[in-house]
C-alpha cells in the first residue's frame, strides 16, 4: 500500500515537472518581440514632349512681292519671279513667321540657335569696283517683338552673330509656347536711298549669275543636367 502511494506521488511529481517544462518551452515559442517594415516605390519617366516647327524659315523669301507705289495700276505685284526661284529686289521686304516651340517638359531645358556658317552666305554681292555691297538690312526679334542682340537693320554678319547668341535656360514645367521663344528674322532692301546706290543696285540686278542669299540655322531644345 505504501509502495503504491509513493509511486503515485512520483508520477504526480513527474507530470508536474513535465508541465512546468512544457509551459516554459511553449512560452518561449509563443511569446517574442517582433519588429518589421516594408517599402515600395514607383517612378515614371519625366515628360519631355518638346516639338519645334521650323517651317516658318521657308517663308523668309518669296517668289513675288506686292506693290508699294499706289500709282502703279497694272498688277498687284511689282516683283514676280519668272520661275520658281525666290527673289529679293530694291524696295522689297520679308519676314519669317516666329518659330513654333511647344511642350511643357518636366526637366530644365535650354533653347539655343546656331547658324550654319558654311551654308549661310552672301554670294556675288559686289559692286562694279568689286567692293562688297550689301544693301539688305536684317532684324532679329523674339516672340514678344523685342529686338534681340541689338540686331535691328544690321548686316548679314551681325544677324548671324545675334542668332548664334540665342541661348535661354528654362526651369522644369515651363510652357515653351508661352515663353517668348518665337524668334523671327526679317529683312528689307531700301528703295532708292541715293543715286550712287541706285547704280550699285542696278549692277547687282544685271550680274550673271545673280547674287544670292542663303540663311540656314538650327534651333535646338536640350535637357539641362
Amino acid at each position: 500500500m505504501k509502495t503504491t502511494k509513493n509511486w503515485t506521488r512520483r508520477m504526480v511529481g513527474l507530470l508536474l515537472a513535465f508541465t512546468l517544462i512544457s509551459t516554459c518551452l511553449f512560452a518561449g515559442t509563443l511569446a517574442k518581440y517582433v519588429t518589421s517594415a516594408s517599402g515600395s516605390d514607383t517612378a515614371r519617366v519625366a515628360k519631355w514632349g518638346v516639338a519645334i516647327d521650323a517651317s516658318a524659315v521657308d517663308g523668309l523669301f518669296k517668289t513675288s512681292y506686292a506693290k508699294d507705289d499706289s500709282s502703279y495700276t497694272l498688277t498687284a505685284d511689282t516683283v514676280i519671279s519668272s520661275n520658281s526661284d525666290k527673289l529679293v529686289a530694291p524696295g522689297t521686304t520679308g519676314a519669317m513667321a516666329g518659330l513654333s516651340i511647344t511642350g511643357v517638359p518636366e526637366v530644365a531645358s535650354r533653347v539655343s540657335i546656331s547658324v550654319d556658317t558654311t551654308a549661310s552666305v552672301l554670294t556675288g554681292w559686289f559692286d562694279a569696283s568689286n567692293a562688297p555691297y550689301e544693301p539688305v538690312l536684317w532684324t532679329l526679334k523674339n516672340g514678344s517683338g523685342a529686338v534681340v542682340g541689338g540686331a535691328s537693320d544690321v548686316s548679314f554678319a551681325d544677324l548671324k552673330t545675334a542668332l548664334n547668341g540665342v541661348s535661354i535656360d528654362l526651369p522644369p514645367n515651363t510652357d515653351l509656347a508661352a515663353s517668348d521663344l518665337g524668334y523671327a528674322v526679317s529683312w528689307r532692301w531700301p528703295f532708292s536711298t541715293s543715286s550712287g546706290n541706285d547704280i550699285k543696285d542696278t549692277f547687282l540686278g544685271n550680274k550673271v549669275p545673280a547674287p544670292t542669299i542663303t540663311l540656314k540655322f538650327d534651333v535646338t531644345v536640350t535637357q539641362i543636367d
